[in-house]
């Protein structure tokens, strides 16, 4: 199958859009969403698809003011609607005392999610590809994550798309010179001041070495790992539903059935103990999970609380329920 078969079998094996729909391409300029862009493009007929393309422009580099033309042109060849947003990152980040990379990243989807919601549209097209899977499971592989994290990048997440993880960074450039596109370059992804671009530039060159298949075997390694977890947070729901019981605030369980369990399952348990109160699992790192796990092994009136949660036991039970102050969101039971 050649590039455009490949992607189009990917969309269709996981659903990522239907006939007819309406969908937000977001675009830089860069090889891989220009290569989105022409990729969908050509899909449209076949699927009576409606395309729209959005440029964010961060604040962050002058270059972008070049590009913004660039991208709507691309756009309007295609004859897709352009829409160019604009926030200043540097001034967010600086004022949150938080890194570009999370402000941005937060800021372009906050963005994205408006138009394509004004829009009406059905999904945000993004353009992350296998290479970039393989980074972002080394990431999350490097801050300890477990079986989620090591899923990385999903098909599908919520309203976000991604049809080219099909698909390399070298089958994308090979198709960027077959098709006469010139994309833009973000010299910014050269720059070795991001953790990404380090792993990039530097860590997945020397794993190469290792392993010149390094990039396939890690995506197997997150598709493997996405229904592994899949399945354990299945599990874990339907124990969820079975055993645990409301309490003021929030929810709590046996302490004795709480122990019988797999630490596994014991874990994602508490997470869910802790969505039930908050909302999200946010903000509940591994350390608090363990802290809370711990709890039930205690007698009554034992307490520890995080700024969002707070766990303590009863003579019979565990319970986690929203801290003082903190608004919550209680889970409903089905």
């Amino acid at each position: 199958m050649n590039v455009v078969e490949t992607v189009e079998a990917y969309c269709r094996q996981h659903s990522l859009f239907q006939p007819g729909e309406t969908i937000l391409i977001a675009c830089s300029g860069g090889p891989d969403s220009l290569a989105l862009l022409d990729i969908l493009a050509r899909l449209r007929p076949a699927y009576d698809l409606r395309l729209a393309v959005c440029y964010v422009h961060h604040g962050i580099r002058e270059a972008a003011d070049e590009e913004v033309p660039f991208v709507r042109q691309e756009a309007e060849k295609r004859a897709c609607p352009f829409i160019c947003r604009r926030t200043d990152v540097p001034a967010l980040a600086a004022q949150e005392h938080a890194s570009l990379e999370a402000v941005g990243r937060r800021e372009r989807y906050r963005l994205l999610r408006e138009e394509k919601d004004r829009l009406g549209a059905a999904a945000i097209a993004v353009a992350h590809h296998q290479d970039d899977q393989a980074e972002t499971v080394l990431l999350h592989l490097l801050r300890g994550s477990g079986l989620t994290g090591l899923g990385a990048m999903r098909p599908q997440t919520g309203d976000v798309i991604r049809p080219l993880l099909s698909i390399t960074r070298g089958e994308i450039d090979a198709y960027v010179k077959e098709r006469n596109l010139t994309p833009r370059h973000d010299e910014t992804n050269d720059s070795v001041q991001f953790t990404r671009n380090r792993i990039r530039l530097e860590l997945l060159p020397a794993l190469r070495q290792y392993n010149p298949s390094v990039v396939g075997d890690l995506n197997r390694l997150a598709q493997i790992a996405q229904t592994e977890d899949d399945c354990m947070a299945q599990w874990a729901s339907r124990l969820y539903e079975a055993h645990v019981r409301p309490c003021p605030g929030g929810a709590g369980v046996e302490k004795k059935w709480f122990l019988s369990q797999p630490a596994a399952l014991q874990r994602r348990l508490v997470r869910l103990l802790c969505r039930n109160a908050t909302g999200t699992e946010r903000d509940i790192p591994f350390h608090y999970v363990e802290t809370i796990r711990e709890l039930a092994c205690k007698g009554a009136g034992k307490q520890f609380q995080t700024g969002s949660v707070t766990a303590y036991t009863t003579k019979a039970g565990l319970c986690v329920v929203v801290s003082q102050g903190v608004k919550g969101r209680r889970r409903k039971k089905k």
